[in-house]
């Protein structure tokens, strides 16, 4: 059998009972090195330093590393410019097939491109 309150309890009662059991802000400090809010006693997020140490390497200094260890190409060492199918590029790729067994949805297209436009001149 479980226990059951004698009295019935009210509201206030409760309410006041329960008025010291709230959310509670942390204290921050500011980091030593860099001056951003933290935590106590922690490892500074923005940082990675503990007090006047640094112990971790932060995604900002990978990115820099990364930058600078990046070798700079030149113009003639650069690689040419590749389409889709892994072949480079070419002037001729950009024409389009004058054969002669072309789909049928391409009469639409020749009727399209044989309109004149005319001049603003």
């Amino acid at each position: 059998m479980a226990a059951e309150p004698k009295k019935r309890i009210s509201k206030v009662r409760g309410k006041t009972r329960r008025a010291h059991q709230h959310a509670v802000l942390p204290k921050l400090v500011n980091c030593a090195k860099c001056k951003a809010p933290k935590l106590p006693h922690t490892l500074c997020s923005e940082c990675g330093h503990y007090g006047k140490i640094k112990i971790s390497e932060t995604k900002l200094d990978k990115k820099i590393t990364k930058v600078l260890d990046k070798p700079a190409f030149k113009d003639s060492d650069k690689p040419a410019p590749s389409t889709d199918s892994g072949k480079p590029a070419s002037k001729d790729s950009d024409k389009k097939p004058t054969s002669k067994s072309e789909p049928k949805g391409s009469q639409t297209e020749k009727k399209i491109d044989n309109k004149e436009e005319p001049d603003n001149n």
